[in-house]
């Protein structure tokens, strides 16, 4: 019907009436109102935990406490920026959150480059020895990748050995993903979730990538009688959507064309839970439910021709490849990246568990 706007579509275009902005920053989440500073970030955080029980399960799972049931977490407490009164010294913790009689755990928050200073993690051992909880951590919450300081502070003092654990927030973004899409999770509690992931994403700009370069290959068989194939609407509108895969964040798509892969584009950010016909409206004339299921849709930047074409190589057919940039550069076939990431990964894999490896 000429005019119909699918609810997708209607909704994305009300968001789009009226911008607001703070400070001349624009504001896409409640989140938003706080800032983008590391007291920001660390309220956004401690609230979607609040809201969001299986949120917390899952954080608290990945720093090594397992076993705790949502329903037991409704008599846990979450502080943010908590002083002890008495006893300055022991300064002031971004996030504290403590299930009395199993466990307790103390959230050191670092953006940029920054980790904790080992003086701070003592510092805060003293809070974790007054509780005593059977499990206790010392989280600290970090966007650099380097995580070397866990090691070097568990080996000056053997109270963090046990204690002191590394989290990056890049962590958070697939996580949010595969929670906001959960049918297992309540509606209001996913969408706090969903304003976090924004708020990382869009506000704060936590660039977080689970690949380098996702490899994939596009289909240039009409969709339609004489209409436009998976490869034309690519060109034309910039975007790769899926069902299966909404948890991958790749800095660079490269697609396989005709048996050969030509270019890169970078991503330029991504989208769930929409229709793929909401922003590629040609596809009504699909005649199938997919293009009005909501998926997951990568929007990328023109395409950077390579220096040579790589060709796809026996036995690929449809498979898709995450891999490092550079190998586009140093091999001839997909087939030989895949070879070759492969054998990274397993090398990557036996340093981690080397003695001295990175925890």
């Amino acid at each position: 019907m000429a005019g119909r706007s699918f609810p997708g579509e209607l909704c994305r275009h009300m968001s789009n009436i009226v911008s607001l902005h703070a400070h001349d920053r624009l504001v896409t989440t409640p989140f938003g109102l706080l800032g983008t500073d590391e007291n920001a970030l660390s309220f956004a955080l401690g609230y979607t935990f609040q809201q969001c029980s299986p949120f917390l399960q899952w954080f608290l799972r990945q720093v090594g406490i397992v076993g705790v049931h949502t329903s037991s977490l409704h008599r846990a407490r979450i502080d943010l920026q908590r002083r002890r009164t008495g006893d300055p010294a022991q300064g002031i913790t971004d996030i504290e959150i403590h299930l009395p009689g199993r466990f307790h755990v103390i959230v050191e928050v670092k953006v940029g480059l920054a980790v904790p200073a080992i003086k701070q993690c003592q510092r805060y051992m003293k809070r974790l020895s007054d509780t005593n909880e059977p499990e206790q951590r010392l989280v600290a919450l970090v966007q650099s990748p380097d995580d070397t300081f866990v090691q070097e502070y568990a080996q000056q003092d053997t109270n963090l050995a046990t204690r002191l654990v590394a989290f990056g927030w890049p962590q958070f973004l697939p996580a949010c993903v595969r929670l906001m899409l959960s049918e297992a999770v309540q509606p209001q509690a996913r969408e706090w979730v969903r304003s976090f992931y924004r708020f990382l994403d869009e506000e704060y700009e936590m660039r977080a990538f689970t690949t380098e370069v996702w490899i994939l290959a596009a289909s240039t068989k009409p969709l339609w009688a004489n209409g436009k194939s998976h490869w034309d609407i690519h060109q034309q509108f910039r975007v790769w959507w899926d069902y299966k895969e909404p948890t991958v964040r790749p800095l660079y798509m490269a697609f396989r064309v005709g048996g050969t892969l030509d270019s890169i584009y970078r991503v330029s950010r991504v989208e769930h839970g929409i229709p793929i016909i909401d922003v590629v409206p040609i596809l009504r004339n699909v005649r199938k439910r997919w293009p009005k299921v909501p998926c997951t849709i990568w929007y990328f930047e023109p395409p950077v021709k390579l220096a040579k074409a790589i060709r796809t190589g026996g036995g690929m057919y449809n498979r898709r490849v995450r891999c490092d940039l550079d190998l586009l550069l140093s091999c001839d076939t997909v087939q030989e990246i895949e070879v070759a990431m492969g054998e990274r990964r397993r090398q990557g894999k036996l340093q981690v568990s080397q003695p001295g490896g990175l925890h």
